[in-house]
């Protein structure tokens, strides 16, 4: 979007909206006080300096968010890219992971990390985030900027923390839910939730929450030649989870939790389709099946007690999760080789193992020094094999084209800290500062026909072997002052920076012979960028934000918040691509960009019936340099990051003798974004993705009418998506590797209609 029609957009649809909802006035609806834990303490969202959203449980059930990106849309500088459920990257302030071994962005689940180091997946899995069912939540937190101090590596866009509903001691409680829809160009989908809370004598409490999902696909697999259905509705998904949380309070001043989530899915087919704009249909050669399934289980014990001045808080958690994935690539580019007579496969398979443990006091005293202090430490593992063997011909069944075991471990030990200062009743300043020391090790094997093909391959024998440690400390600071105007309104100015570690690459094969066609290819394209031996490893990377926000409480119905920024990125991890005959691309520190940008959100009661909420993000994020070994010049545009995003939703509640009618209403826009580094016209019809490079923008719009009623009971009527807009999320879903035969496309849901029924006992 160019800046006239960002101009444009925000003078017909934003401007109107902002002054109409700040003109709001009614003494005789009020909003609600917010209590958040981002700052690793409770204190109202007013309270803290910092640029937080939050999103409480009970707005998600008005929505009816069943994942976390069901509700990514609504939050200001939050972007994503994904390729169906457990395979989504988030972005926050155009921060975005085109690569690496970490992620930008960290997710918490209550005390426990889940962000963990990446699978090594070309494209799919890398970075991607566990994505767990969202029933029974007490709320979302969008923490935004660096969190270097509180919250470690990886957050160097944000964090992302989803803080579940606690065990009650001395409360009975349940609640059902089930919801029946159908899909357009699918069938009927099924999603059962249910809760319970029981007392186990007077200091002990379970809450124990299940889910079970089953939706059906909307894209059918189809013969490339004659057009027949080889399978229809392919991407369904079919889900379970429960979690387990007990509580016991040993004392009054102290409680131990133990916990556990465990969720599985599966899906016969993948979530994506030949192309923008066309029907949804997956145009194969074979009716190969491409499945998909997902299985993770969280453990964790955190331990809390009160001390007269202080509390302590401790946890350690383990995070087990394996995932499997097969894909079809047979292609008319593989026609030369793929000559057998089924179909050619890459497959994958992840075995990912994650403890990490935390320890910290702060202080509970109502002085004008406050403080918090802590341990951390983090150790995980990932065995990740990556097969393209099947289907090939007797020339290449032996060994396969290209085939990698891959053996990371990333160790991670941290002491951090912050104090707050009120010098006056108006002035405060807090300091944090966090040191981290990590150690990265990679034990990799290549083997295949394209690192030996002169002589048919190699074995797993004699692979290729990539053995690197990688180790490195880092400092993170945040310097934040704040004025307070009066106990409703305040300002603050943040300077802050965060980084991630750094990792291996997958060996490049190189050879002087050109019978070696591959490898002889690489060896060329790597001595034109004046690169000697492999580009095996590669340094962390950093982010330094500058901020400016504010918080405000106009009267008791009105809250304005927002926040301006300016993040400057430098020795960005970014994939330098090799020619079309070698294909082995790699990772490697170069360049620098900026991304720079506002948040706005206001939430208002305007009247005893009506609420409504409206938030609003700005993001320019631009290289600053020009590194033509990733593509790129100075002024193009970072992947997945949409100039702007904003929501606006509006609940209209009518009381009535027993119970109430309500409606809500919710309607999402979001900024065309790149597939890839670079700009919206360039041609990269050379990586397969011919759809061009920019995912246009779209706007998504959700109703829900429903009643409540007195005797704990209530029904919705819902249409999600109503005006069915096609929103992509990704033309690249390639577990190998996209060729200009077909784009692997995935889109958002189209429009969805059913009914759901809640009763708690």
């Amino acid at each position: 979007m160019t800046k006239s029609t960002s101009y444009t957009v925000f003078k017909k649809h934003l401007l109107p909206a902002c002054i109409g909802m700040a003109l709001i006035n009614s003494a005789s609806a009020q909003l609600e006080e917010v209590l958040v834990t981002a700052t690793k303490r409770s204190e109202t969202l007013q309270e803290v300096p910092m640029s937080i959203s939050t999103i409480s449980g009970e707005s998600i059930a008005r929505l009816g968010a069943a994942d976390f990106n069901d509700i990514a849309t609504t939050v200001p500088s939050l972007s994503l890219r994904s390729a169906g459920p457990g395979r989504t990257k988030l972005n926050i302030r155009g921060i975005s992971a085109a690569t690496g071994v970490a992620p930008t962005v960290s997710f918490y689940i209550d005390e426990m990390p889940v962000s963990t180091i990446s699978s090594g997946s070309s494209t799919s899995f890398a970075q991607t985030i566990i994505d767990p069912k969202l029933y029974d939540l007490e709320r979302v937190e969008v923490l935004r900027g660096p969190q270097g101090t509180l919250y470690g590596s990886s957050s160097m866009g944000g964090t992302v923390r989803l803080i579940t509903a606690q065990p009650r001691i001395g409360e009975q409680e349940a609640k059902i839910s089930t919801e029946v829809s159908s899909t357009k160009g699918g069938g009927l989908n099924t999603i059962l939730n249910g809760v319970v809370n029981v007392p186990l004598g007077d200091s002990t409490a379970l809450r124990a929450v299940g889910s079970y999902t089953d939706k059906d696909g909307y894209i059918d697999r189809v013969d490339r030649t004659t057009g027949k259905s080889f399978n229809d509705e392919v991407n369904n998904e079919e889900t379970q989870a429960l979690r387990l949380a007990l509580r016991h309070e040993i004392s009054d001043t102290a409680y131990i939790q133990p916990y556990v989530f465990y969720q599985h899915t599966e899906m016969d087919g993948k979530p994506n389709f030949d192309g923008p704009g066309s029907s949804l249909e997956q145009r194969r050669d074979f009716d190969a099946a491409e499945p998909y399934e997902d299985e993770f289980t969280l453990f964790s014990v955190t331990y809390g007690q009160d001390f007269e001045s202080m509390s302590l808080t401790a946890s350690i958690s383990q995070l087990d999760r394996e995932f499997e994935n097969t894909e079809d690539i047979t292609d008319a580019t593989f026609l030369a080789v793929a000559v057998g007579p089924d179909a050619v496969l890459a497959k994958e398979a992840v075995e990912l193992e994650d403890t990490t443990f935390e320890a910290r006091l702060a202080s509970t005293t109502s002085s004008d020094l406050q403080w918090i202090a802590g341990i951390y430490y983090k150790d995980s593992e990932v065995d990740a094999g990556y097969r393209m063997q099947d289907g090939f011909d007797q020339n290449l069944s032996l060994y396969g084209l290209a085939n990698t075991q891959d053996k990371k471990t990333y160790e991670e030990e941290a002491f951090f800290g912050e104090i707050t200062y009120d010098f006056t009743d108006k002035i405060s300043v807090t300091l944090g500062a966090r040191y981290l020391d990590y150690d990265f090790t990679q034990y990799k094997e290549d083997w295949g026909f394209v690192y030996d093909g002169a002589n048919g391959g190699t074995d797993r024998n004699n692979a290729n072997i990539l053995d690197l440690d990688v180790s490195d400390d880092d400092i993170h600071g945040k310097l934040t002052t704040t004025y307070h105007f009066s106990d409703d309104m305040q300002a603050y100015a943040t300077l802050s920076n965060g980084s991630r570690p750094g990792g291996g690459n997958r060996a490049v094969p190189r050879s002087t012979n050109p019978a070696n066609t591959t490898a002889f290819a690489c060896d060329q394209d790597l001595n034109d960028l004046g690169i000697s031996g492999s580009p095996d490893s590669y340094g962390g990377d950093e982010v330094v934000n500058t901020e400016f926000g504010w918080k405000t409480m106009v009267n008791e119905n009105i809250r304005f918040n927002g926040a301006v920024y300016l993040m400057k990125w430098d020795d960005i991890q970014q994939v330098v691509s090799t020619s079309g005959a070698c294909g082995f691309n790699f990772t490697t520190n170069i360049g620098k960009a900026e991304s720079r940008g506002m948040e706005l959100e206001i939430d208002a009661a305007v009247n005893e019936n009506l609420t409504a909420n409206f938030s609003l993000g700005y993001t320019e994020a631009e290289f600053q340099d020009d590194v033509p070994e990733a593509g790129v010049e100075s002024g193009d545009l970072l992947a997945d990051v949409p100039e702007w995003t904003y929501n606006l939703t509006l609940d209209y509640v009518i009381p009535v003798d027993n119970g109430e009618y309500f409606a809500v209403f919710n309607y999402n826009y979001v900024d065309e974004t790149l597939e890839l580094s670079g700009s919206a016209n360039d041609d990269i019809s050379a990586n397969g993705i011919i759809s061009g490079n920019s995912k246009p923008d779209y706007e998504i719009v959700n109703l829900r009418v429903g009643f409540t009623s007195d005797d704990q009971w209530e029904v919705i009527l819902f249409v999600d998506n109503a005006t069915d807009e096609e929103a992509i999320y990704s033309y690249s879903d390639a577990l190998a590797f996209n060729i200009p035969a077909y784009d692997r496309t995935v889109r958002n849901t189209p429009r969805t209609a059913g009914i759901t029924f809640n009763y708690t006992f």
